[in-house]
C-alpha cells in the first residue's frame, strides 16, 4: 500500500451543512493547493443534529447524516485517486448519551446487568444511598416531586416497549417493573386507550413515581449534577458520558470500525481526541499502536501510520517519551509561536495598567482561583467520589485520619496549584517518573506554603502519590493505585474547566496570548529562545507532529491574534483609544446589580474583538455598510456573551443573569450603531488602518514560520484566504469555497515550480494593508515546496541562524538540511519600528543573517520572490534578501 508522505494536513469540519460528499468534492482544489493528507472531524454516528462530531453514539458505523460507510470510502477513494491521504479524529474519551445511543439505552434499562454496563465509567456504589446499584441522570428542570406535579412526565407505549417522556427526552423502562395493565398495553394496541391516563392525577402520579423507583435510573434535578452524579463526564458536560476504554473488550468494541478502515486502507492517520481523559494514556496508546500495525505493518523505509494526540502541554512540559505518537496536535506550536509576535515592553505595560485598572492579580493567582472554583462547583461531584477513596487509603495504612472534607479541601487546593494537565502514574509503573516527581513535590510545597489545606490530608495526599510502592500490601497498594489513577483523571477538567474555560476569558490583557494552551503569566521576554527550542525538540523528536495556528477551539483565529500582537508595539496609542472609547460610550452602560455593565473587564474583551475583526483593505467600508455592522453586532453579541458566561462573574452558563446579558447586548447594539454613533466607528476605522500593516506582517511571518518548521502544517478549514473568526460557533461559519477555487486558479500558473512571480504584482500585493492574494500565493507556494522537498520538511534537522546588526531583534532565522537539501527561512517580528513596506530594503540596515558552514557556500533562491542572493564573508544581508518580501524561503539555486 502506497505511503503519502506526510506533508500538510486540512482540518475539515463536517456537519449536516457540510456532508462528506462535500469533502469529495473539495478533493481537487486541496491537491491543487497543496494538502497531502485532508483531516476529517469525528465521523462515526453522533447525535441527531451533531455539528461537530465529538458526541458519538454508535462507534460501528459512519454517520448516516454525513452519508454513511459508502460515503466515508468514497471521499478516502477521492483523496487516494489525488495522491494524498485521510486523517482522522476518533474520541476514546466519551460519548454521547440519550435515546440515539443504544448502548446507553440498554444500561439505563438493565443497570448493572446490562451487557454494556462496563462501557460507561459509573459508580454504581456511589455515596448517595438513594443512587445504589443506579445511574443518576440530571435532566429535569426542577425536582422529580414538582414535575410529576406538573404533569411533565409522561408514558408512551409501543410494541417496543414502554418509555418514560420528558419534553425531548426519553427513557426506557425495564419490562420486569411494568405492572400487569402496562405490560397488557404493550402487547396488545387495543388496551392502550385504556392506560392512557395511568400517569395522571394524584392516584396515577403515584404509580408513576413508583414506577420510576423501580428503575436503573434516578431522573433528578439537572443542579443536583453538581453534588450526587455518579458517573465520570466529559469535563462538566453531562450528556457525554466517559467510556471505560482501558477495558480490552471495550476497547476491541469502540475501536472495531476505525480499525478496520485502518487495515483496509481508507484512513491513513489518526488524531486522538482528549488523550488525558482516559485512565492510563500510554497503555491504551500502546495497544492503539499495537493494533494499527498489526493492521499496517511499518514501511520498509520505518515509516509508520501517523498517530497524534491533542494533548495542551504547559510551558517547558514535553510529551512523554515512551508515547508511541508522533506528536500532538499543535497547541504547543501556536502559543509558543504567537509571543515571538509580542512586544514584552510593550505587553508589560499593557498588562501593568490592566491589573491598576481592575486592582487584578497576575494571571497564575486568577488561574488558580478559577480552578478552586470550579472544583469546588462543577467539578464537585468528581472530587466527592474520590475523597472517601484517599480516606481508605489512609485507614488501611493506619495513618492518622481526619474527617472526608479535609480530604476533599486538599485534593482541591493540590489540584489548583498543579501547573500542568496531569501526571501519566499508571498501573506498571505506579512510581512518579522524574518529571511528574518534580511538579509535583512543587505543588506540594507551594501547598504547605499557602497553608490553605488541613495538614495531615495533605500528608496522606502526598504519601499516597509519591510514596514509595516497595513491599507495600497488596490490597493497600490496589486501593492506592485506584485513587491515584482516578485524581489523575480530574486534574484534566480542572485544568480546562478552570483555565481556558474560566480565566482566559477573566484576564485579558492582551487577548492574542489567550488561546488553548497558553500562558498569559509566562514573560514575554525570551520568546525567540523559546520558539527555537520547541521546534528544536520537534525536529528530533516528533517531526511528524501537527503544527496549528487555527483549531475548531481556538478562541480567536490567528489573523485576529497577527492584530491584537501589534497592540504591543503600539501600548501608549491603544491606551489612549480605549480610555476615549471608554469616555464615549458611557451613556451606553447600565448600572446592573450596583456594576456598570459592561465591566472594564468585559469592555476590554468588546474592544479588543472589535480592532481584531475590523476589515481593512478587503471591499468593505464598514462604516458605511450597515448591512456588515448588523453581522458583525450578531457575531460580537454571540461572542462576548459565552465569554462573559465563561468568565464566571457576573453571569454563568448555570446561573445566567439576563439584565447583565440583555445590558451587554444593548450596548453592543449602541456601539455599532451607525447613525447615532459614526464619530466611534470612524475612530475605530483609522486606528485599525494604523495598526493593518503590522498585523498583516506578523501573519505572514506566522504563516511562512507554520509551513517550514519541523512538523505537519495544519491547516484549518478557509484559512489559506482572510480569516478573521472568533470562538465557536464564529470559526465554524461556512466557508465560501467557490471564492477559494476562483482565487486558487488565477494563480495556478504562478505555482509551477520554476515559475517566477512578477515583481510587481509583489509590490502591489504588499502595499495594500490586508491583500488576500498574498496569502493565499504564500501558503499554496510553500504547501507545493513542501511536497517537492518532502524528505527535507519531514525529517531535516533544524539550526536556529543567528542575526546581528542594529535590527536583529525584529528577525527570526533558522536552516533545515538533510543531504544535499537545505532551506534557511527568514521573518520579521515587531515590525513597528520598521514600517515595512515596499521595497523595504532600507528598513534593516546593516541587520543580517550569520550562515553556518553548511549554509554559507551556496548561492540561494528564494520560493516565494524568485529573488537570487548570495552570501557575502558568510552573511546574507537582510537589505537584499528582503527587498522584494519582507519574508524569504529560500533554496539552493541550482
Amino acid at each position: 500500500m502506497p505511503v503519502v508522505p506526510f506533508t500538510a494536513s486540512y482540518r475539515l469540519q463536517l456537519g449536516p451543512s457540510f456532508t462528506l460528499a462535500d469533502a469529495q468534492a473539495r478533493i481537487p482544489y486541496l491537491k491543487q493547493l497543496g494538502i497531502s493528507h485532508v483531516y476529517c472531524s469525528p465521523v462515526l454516528a453522533a447525535r441527531a443534529g451533531s455539528t461537530h462530531g465529538y458526541d458519538v453514539v454508535d462507534p460501528t458505523q459512519v454517520s448516516p447524516a454525513l452519508g454513511g460507510d459508502e460515503a466515508f470510502v468514497a471521499l478516502a477513494n477521492e483523496a487516494h485517486a489525488h495522491d494524498m491521504g485521510v486523517v482522522l479524529d476518533i474520541v476514546p474519551n466519551h460519548m454521547g448519551i440519550g435515546p440515539d445511543n443504544p448502548f446507553w439505552d440498554d444500561l439505563l434499562e438493565r443497570g448493572d446487568a446490562s451487557r454494556f454496563a462496563d462501557w460507561f465509567d459509573v459508580d454504581w456504589i456511589a455515596p448517595a444511598r438513594r443512587l445504589a446499584g443506579k445511574v443518576l441522570v440530571p435532566v429535569l428542570g426542577d425536582t422529580l416531586e414538582n414535575v410529576l406535579a406538573r404533569d411533565e412526565i409522561s408514558l408512551a407505549i409501543s410494541d417496543r416497549g414502554v418509555r418514560i417522556h420528558y419534553f425531548t427526552h426519553h427513557f426506557p423502562v425495564d419490562p420486569a417493573t411494568l405492572p400487569a395493565e402496562l405490560e397488557l398495553a404493550m402487547r396488545d394496541p387495543s388496551a392502550r386507550e385504556l392506560v392512557s391516563g395511568w400517569g395522571r392525577a394524584e392516584h396515577g402520579r403515584a404509580r408513576l413515581l413508583a414506577l420510576l423507583k423501580r428503575q436503573h435510573y434516578v431522573l433528578a434535578f439537572w443542579r443536583s449534577a453538581e453534588r450526587d452524579l455518579n458517573y465520570r463526564r466529559f469535563f462538566d458536560v453531562a450528556d457525554l458520558i466517559c467510556l471505560r476504554v482501558e477495558r480490552e473488550a471495550v476497547f476491541d468494541a469502540t475501536h472495531h470500525a476505525v480499525l478496520q478502515f485502518v487495515a483496509d486502507g481508507v484512513i491513513d492517520g489518526l488524531r486522538i481526541d482528549h488523550i488525558d481523559g482516559l485512565l492510563e494514556p500510554r497503555r491504551y496508546l500502546e495497544r492503539l499502536r499495537a493494533a494499527v500495525d498489526r493492521r499496517r505493518p511499518p514501511a520498509e523505509s520505518g515509516d509508520h501510520f501517523p498517530i497524534v494526540v491533542e494533548k495542551i502541554l504547559a510551558a517547558g512540559e514535553a510529551l512523554p517519551r515512551d508515547w508511541p505518537v508522533d506528536g500532538t496536535t499543535g497547541y504547543e506550536f501556536m502559543t509558543t509561536l504567537e509571543d515571538v509576535f509580542i512586544d514584552p515592553v510593550g505587553y508589560d505595560a499593557l498588562e501593568a495598567r490592566y491589573r491598576g485598572g481592575l486592582g487584578t492579580t497576575d494571571f497564575h493567582a486568577v488561574a488558580i482561583d478559577a480552578k478552586r472554583r470550579v472544583l469546588r462547583a462543577a467539578l464537585n461531584a468528581d472530587v466527592r467520589r474520590i475523597a472517601p477513596m484517599l480516606a481508605d487509603v489512609a485507614r488501611r495504612a493506619r495513618w492518622q485520619h481526619p474527617t472526608i472534607s479535609a480530604y476533599a479541601g486538599a485534593i482541591v487546593e493540590l489540584v489548583a496549584l498543579l501547573p500542568v494537565y496531569r501526571t501519566y502514574i499508571d498501573a506498571e509503573r505506579p512510581d512518579a517518573n522524574d518529571d511528574d516527581r518534580r511538579v509535583l513535590g512543587a505543588a506540594f510545597a507551594r501547598l504547605r506554603e499557602r497553608g490553605h489545606a488541613d495538614p495531615v490530608a495533605t500528608d496522606a495526599l502526598e504519601r499516597t502519590l509519591l510514596g514509595q510502592w516497595r513491599d507495600a500490601e497488596e490490597k493497600l497498594a490496589r486501593e492506592r493505585l485506584a485513587f491515584v489513577l482516578r485524581w489523575q483523571q480530574l486534574t484534566g477538567p480542572a485544568a480546562a474547566k478552570g483555565v481556558e474555560d474560566t480565566a482566559l476569558y477573566a484576564y485579558a490583557p492582551l487577548a492574542s496570548r489567550n488561546e488553548v494552551g497558553g500562558d498569559p503569566g509566562v514573560p514575554v521576554a525570551g520568546a525567540v529562545d523559546r520558539l527555537h527550542a520547541r521546534l528544536a525538540e520537534r525536529a528530533e523528536r516528533h517531526p511528524r507532529a501537527l503544527n496549528a495556528t487555527n483549531t475548531h477551539d481556538t478562541k480567536r483565529s490567528a489573523d485576529v491574534r497577527s492584530r491584537l500582537d501589534a497592540l504591543s508595539e503600539n501600548a501608549a496609542a491603544w491606551e489612549r483609544s480605549l480610555r476615549r472609547w471608554r469616555r464615549h460610550h458611557r451613556a451606553l452602560q447600565s448600572l446592573v446589580g450596583g456594576r456598570l455593565a459592561p465591566t472594564r473587564a468585559t469592555d476590554n474583551f468588546i474592544y479588543q474583538a472589535l480592532v481584531g475583526l475590523w476589515p481593512v483593505g478587503s471591499g468593505v467600508r464598514a462604516t458605511d455598510d450597515d448591512l456588515w455592522l448588523a453581522e458583525l453586532k450578531e457575531r460580537m453579541t454571540t461572542y462576548i456573551t459565552k465569554a462573559v458566561r465563561e468568565a464566571k462573574v457576573s453571569t454563568s452558563w448555570t446561573d445566567p443573569d439576563a439584565e447583565y446579558e440583555q445590558a451587554i447586548e444593548r450596548f453592543i447594539a449602541g456601539m455599532l450603531d451607525r447613525p447615532s454613533n459614526a464619530r466611534f466607528l470612524h475612530d475605530v476605522e483609522q486606528f485599525v488602518v494604523a495598526l493593518a500593516m503590522q498585523g498583516r506582517w506578523n501573519g505572514l511571518a506566522r504563516l511562512v514560520v507554520h509551513l517550514t518548521a519541523p512538523g505537519v502544517p495544519d491547516i484549518y478549514q478557509g484559512d489559506e484566504l482572510s480569516f478573521r473568526a472568533l470562538v465557536d460557533p464564529d470559526n465554524r461559519r461556512a466557508v465560501d469555497w467557490d471564492k477559494r477555487t476562483r482565487a486558487l486558479e488565477e494563480l495556478r500558473p504562478a505555482l509551477e515550480p520554476d515559475s517566477r512571480i512578477d515583481p510587481a504584482r509583489l509590490a502591489e500585493w504588499c502595499a495594500r494593508p490586508e491583500d488576500e492574494g498574498l496569502k493565499l500565493y504564500t501558503t499554496a507556494r510553500l504547501l507545493h515546496l513542501r511536497r517537492r522537498m518532502a524528505p527535507l520538511v519531514t525529517s531535516g534537522t533544524y539550526q536556529p541562524l543567528l542575526a546581528e546588526g542594529a535590527r536583529a531583534q525584529h528577525v527570526v532565522a533558522f536552516g533545515r538540511a538533510r543531504g544535499d537539501d537545505a532551506m534557511l527561512v527568514v521573518v520579521p517580528r515587531l515590525t513597528g519600528g520598521l514600517r515595512p513596506g515596499a521595497p523595504m530594503g532600507d528598513a534593516w540596515g546593516d541587520t543580517a543573517i550569520r550562515l553556518s558552514a553548511e549554509f554559507s557556500g551556496l548561492a540561494w533562491r528564494c520560493s516565494l520572490s524568485g529573488q537570487v542572493v548570495e552570501p557575502r564573508d558568510g552573511v546574507l544581508r537582510l537589505s537584499d534578501l528582503l527587498a522584494r518580501l519582507p519574508v524569504a524561503v529560500l533554496v539552493p539555486s541550482r
